[in-house]
């Protein structure tokens, strides 16, 4: 019924579709014929930023791509940027708190997903020490974004290790495009308030934005997990002359976050987050085809996490809870049944050097800093040839009493060097090839290569093949952790909860893309197809090791000894730790198609295909790593997503979005989640009064609540369910 309303033309274009294989060999025998103009170029198609640092139309990229832009971030109604990479083919997106997002590529992930790289404007915001992203934390308001570019796949060529499975490049607003106050508040349900202001204007060849944020949301109905979160953020831009721009900017929050179960090892908490970036870069055009940039920044982030457990002889009351035990237990039976009958409760303590004391734990609490300076040239060598070169540095620091079990910081040197070109053979064809060698302290230096050839069929049709492969290095956790369960503080060790027990070597992927590209401006449509294999070597699996003992306390006493072991085994039997022992193949394919028939439409579609196997360790004991085989859970099957708009005359806009992922399990403390599915629509009408404008839209979220997220044990009350929410947004701009 909907292509009834286009010409025939197009319906016959879009029926055609799927049968891809035949127009490829009719379009290939019509250019034998007719070769292509040396002076054609892809006006419809968008001039991307981030898969080689080149500005280039997507028909010339080596990788497949989806720009998520401003009509799409609007007609979402995602209220944060994760919500938002729902959209993209082969994206899950996970909420372990309310507010506390992990989003993956190909899933084999956990709560800290380390495998992707993301961007804002240039500067990393991955953390060196847990890896992930601190999504909360960022200051940046999803208005101000002026499109996600998402590279599907390894980009480690540009953007070095841990662009891994992909990049997510997020590009805001200049300053200049949108001058003037703009204000704009949420409330909803779920306790959800928010408040954001910004402002933008030029004082002679000075641009700048200022804006500030505050949001609060009490996040899963069946949780402790409420979050508040303030920040402020100032972005600049000085042109010096006709040659030199200086731009500045910064930015810090501070957020509560609610965190943690009602059971000894998880408490019900509030963690104290701090997040604070500086970056600076100047460019300097030497010659239209002569472009030299110098960029430094640093980010902070602090997360204050530690708890205490009841004393301990309030604790072992509390044990029938945990155990299942049909009555509490007393102090003393707890200390004779431990000892064989050898300990009341006193001795107990006295014997293992304890007091009744309460045990301490932080499973987050840290702070970590990342200073990075980078250099940067752009060339065109000839009319058929550009380069993009140059050279960086960087330090990762941590510091932890409560994760590395010492006061002094943990730091990681750094010194990368890259070059990316692109060269055009011929108007039908394009070679991309570049490459990035990295040397991390500490590890053996590496070297990430891309080739990729694209062949232009004709204007509108493209075919590309690459190959790549890339690293993941160990974060500073996973190759130093040494957490422990305190007795009342720092330093006073009685249990070992996760050790880092060996020099990690990075992760690697080979991966190999087959696609297609499709733009047929007429219609208002872009069509992606890619087929990739992905191999993935020296996986980085955190898992039991049962043979890691618990700390002694200095006990020779034999009987002491086994009661100290048995006492740990109740509290955590062995540690959990890292290793280099698992491997796995991804084969797959995906579709993202954009159509715009009109100005007022919008359509966009995306689909995953993922087939994962391989192995992966799940524990040692008696020195023998064991391994299970089946790990096809580890990333969705399928994933899909579809959004549509429509826009009418009287400034009235409805869209929708549904969001599908298939079975999978999160990593870490995640679970087997079943099938994932949410529904959402927006409704909005924009207005025009003197001297400004505005919008107010109903947004609900999660329709066909119901579904959980992240967790999935309900034997523990460890559940995150969604439930249908609705909010009432409203906007105000001033000219």
């Amino acid at each position: 019924m909907q292509l009834q309303r286009y010409p025939l033309r197009y319906r016959r274009l879009l029926s055609s579709l799927v049968m891809l294989p035949a127009i490829y060999f009719q379009i290939g025998n019509a250019a034998e014929s007719d070769p292509i103009s040396e002076d054609y170029f892809f006006e419809e198609l968008p001039v991307v930023l981030s898969a080689t640092r080149l500005s280039q139309s997507l028909a010339d990229t080596p990788t497949a791509m989806t720009i998520i832009d401003k009509e799409m971030i609007r007609a979402s109604g995602s209220r944060n940027i994760p919500d938002l990479l729902r959209l993209v083919p082969g994206f899950a997106v996970g909420f372990y708190s309310g507010s506390r997002a992990t989003a993956t590529y190909h899933g084999m992930a956990d709560q800290y997903a380390r495998d992707m790289q993301v961007l804002i404007d240039g500067r990393s915001v991955y953390d060196p020490a847990f890896g992930g992203v601190a999504w909360a934390d960022m200051p940046i308001e999803v208005d101000e974004i002026a499109r996600i570019e998402v590279i599907r796949g390894p980009n480690a060529a540009a953007y070095g290790s841990n662009s891994f499975s992909g990049v997510v490049n997020i590009i805001t607003d200049h300053p200049a495009d949108r001058p003037g106050a703009m204000l704009k508040t949420i409330i909803g349900e779920g306790n959800a308030r928010k408040i954001y202001g910004r402002y933008a204007d030029s004082i002679g060849d000075f641009a700048y934005r200022i804006s500030a944020n505050y949001d609060e949301y009490d996040g899963f109905e069946e949780r402790e997990d409420s979050a508040d979160t303030r920040w402020f953020n100032f972005h600049g831009e000085q042109t010096l002359d006709n040659d030199d721009t200086l731009e500045f900017r910064v930015g810090f929050s501070r957020g509560n976050y609610g965190e943690g179960w009602s059971d000894i090892f998880q408490q019900t908490r509030v963690l104290n987050n701090r997040y604070n970036f500086q970056q600076i870069a100047w460019t300097h055009q030497q010659s239209p085809s002569n472009e030299f940039r110098l960029q430094f920044y640093h980010n902070y982030q602090q997360i204050e996490d530690s708890y205490r457990s009841p004393i301990l002889s309030d604790a072992i009351k509390g044990l029938d809870d945990l155990q299942g035990f049909p009555e509490p237990i007393r102090p003393d039976i707890f200390a004779l049944g431990l000892s064989g009958g050898n300990y009341n409760f006193q001795m107990f303590l006295d014997e293992l050097k304890l007091t009744d004391s309460p045990l301490t734990l932080s499973w987050l609490g840290f702070e970590s800093d990342r200073y990075d300076l980078e250099f940067q040239q752009t060339l065109q060598t000839s009319d058929n040839l550009r380069l993009v070169w140059g050279a960086g540095a960087r330090q990762d620091r941590g510091k932890s009493v409560w994760i590395f079990h010492q006061h002094d910081a943990i730091t990681r040197d750094q010194l990368r060097l890259f070059a990316n070109a692109e060269w055009h053979i011929s108007p039908a064809w394009v070679v991309n090839a570049g490459g990035m060698v990295e040397r991390f302290e500490d590890k053996d230096p590496f070297f990430s290569p891309r080739l990729a050839i694209n062949h232009h069929m004709d204007q509108n049709n493209t075919i590309r093949a690459s190959a790549s492969r890339a690293y993941r290095m160990p974060t500073l956790l996973e190759d130093h952790i040494n957490l422990v369960v305190f007795l009342d503080e720092p330093l006073n060790d009685v249990n070992t909860w996760v050790l880092a027990t060996g020099n990690l070597d990075p992760q690697s992927i080979d991966s190999f893309e087959l696609g297609y590209l499709g733009s047929f401006p007429e219609a208002g449509l872009t069509l992606d197809l890619k087929l990739f294999h992905e191999k993935i070597d020296n996986v980085i699996n955190e898992f039991r090791n049962f043979d890691i003992p618990d700390p002694d306390r200095g006990l020779t006493d034999p009987i002491a000894l086994a009661t100290l072991n048995n006492f740990n085994d109740l509290v955590q039997e062995g540690a959990d730790t890292y290793i280099n022992s698992g491997e796995a193949t991804i084969n797959g394919l995906e579709v993202n198609l954009d159509f715009r028939p009109t100005p007022r439409d919008l359509i966009f579609l995306g689909y995953g295909y993922a087939n994962t196997y391989g192995q992966e360790a799940f524990l040692i004991l008696d020195g023998t790593v064991q391994s299970r085989s089946d790990i096809s859970n580890n990333a969705a099957s399928h994933t899909f997503s579809i959004l549509g708009s429509h826009r009418f005359d009287s400034g009235i806009q409805i869209s929708s979005a549904y969001y599908y992922v298939g079975e999978m399990i999160w990593g870490g403390e995640g679970d087997l989640i079943p099938t994932f599915r949410r529904w959402d629509v927006r409704l909005g009408k924009e207005f025009t009064l003197p001297g400004m404008d505005g919008e107010i839209a109903l947004i609900g979220q999660n329709f066909n609540g119901g579904h959980v997220d992240f967790f999935n044990a309900p034997s523990r009350d460890l559940v995150n369910q969604w439930e249908t929410r609705f909010f009432l947004q409203a906007s105000l701009g001033f000219r």
